[in-house]
């Protein structure tokens, strides 16, 4: 007798559905911010909120393509309704690229922010940090095969995770390391920074906010979707751009003008902020907890991409064979 497969199951109401779409994107800050910094120097906040607002305009967009279709594929779905079935396919398979970009990006920040909570210089110089980084990876595979645990529940713990460290950066660092000052100090537009590292800034910033293709994926596990979809995804969005442009002013607070962030601390931004509140030992024991938390976010962030790409691979052989059934289908059965 042939055994039944189980498809997806519509689990995610409108408030776990904003928790999975603020922990997939606001995780991208852990690895964004001291990449943009590096080209966008005191801009980098000015930078991230323009590329925000970009983002939210999106966002109504994928809102009204998810609610109006709800069944994974993301873009690639939009596509293939928009024009044909090859359109679709290809879409899908660009979207891979983006899933392994942020695959390997989080893979390798997790050394750097293990090494740089335990102050472990060898883990985070070469060779040794892509070695971790492709292990992180590997072992995340590996549990994913033989665990297979519901995406959003994962999702809502790493939003639980992100959104504490990053208002507790917030707040103590508008309280200790920021001034008025400090915001404007270094930048001469058009020199630091240069227009061309504006220009590629801003290309850039789009890292900060990656993850919306991994929630649209989930459009087909969730309960009323032409509700839950627009409210939660429009909302979260906004919540991340807030959380990111406050994170980024204490960051060029902590570092004025943004090149220290942006070079010393690129590879574990946020542990760097905290280094810049004192010489103490809480900070020390908040170092190693930002520290212990970007470990913690990204190796999430790694499995959530890992399981969107499963998502998309289930949602591209046919378009019609992985959507959802409608009640009145399941009636009929």
């Amino acid at each position: 007798m042939p055994t039944r497969v189980r498809g997806l199951e519509r689990a995610l109401d409108a408030r776990s559905l904003a928790a999975v779409a603020f922990g997939e994107i606001g995780s991208s800050l852990f690895f964004a911010l001291g990449i943009v910094a590096a080209y966008a120097l005191g801009l980098t906040p000015w930078v991230l909120l323009a590329v925000g607002a970009v983002f939210l305009l999106v966002s109504l967009s994928y809102a009204e393509g998810t609610a109006a279709m709800p069944e994974p594929g993301g873009a690639s779905a939009f596509v293939r309704r928009a024009f044909n079935d090859p359109a679709g396919f290809v879409t899908g398979w660009v979207l891979f690229l983006d899933y392994l970009i942020v695959i390997a990006l989080a893979a390798l920040f997790v050394p750097h922010y293990a090494g740089a909570a335990l102050e472990w210089e060898a883990v985070t110089e070469g060779p040794w940090d892509g070695v971790v980084g492709m292990a992180a990876i590997a072992l995340i595979a590996v549990i994913r095969l033989v665990k297979r645990t519901q995406l959003y529940r994962v999702a809502i713990v790493l939003a639980g995770i992100a959104l504490a460290t990053q208002l507790l950066i917030v707040v103590l660092g508008f309280a200790l390391v920021v001034s008025a000052g400090d915001l404007s100090a270094g930048v001469d537009l058009g020199t630091a920074p240069s227009w061309e590292e504006l220009a590629f800034a801003l290309a850039l910033a789009t890292l900060a906010f990656t993850g919306l293709e991994t929630v649209a994926n989930l459009a087909a596990e969730v309960r009323e979707p032409g509700r839950a979809l627009p409210r939660s995804l429009f909302g979260a969005i906004a919540a991340v751009v807030v959380v990111t442009t406050l994170v980024a002013v204490v960051g060029i607070g902590a570092y004025p003008g943004g090149t220290e962030l942006g070079d010393e601390w690129r590879r574990a931004p946020l542990v760097g902020i905290v280094v810049a509140f004192g010489d103490s030992a809480s900070v020390d024991v908040l170092r190693l907890l930002v520290g212990a938390t970007g470990v913690i976010v990204l190796l999430a962030a790694i499995s959530t991409s890992i399981s969107a790409a499963c998502r998309l691979a289930y949602a591209l052989p046919a378009g019609t064979c992985c959507r959802a059934p409608s009640p009145a289908s399941a009636r009929g059965r």
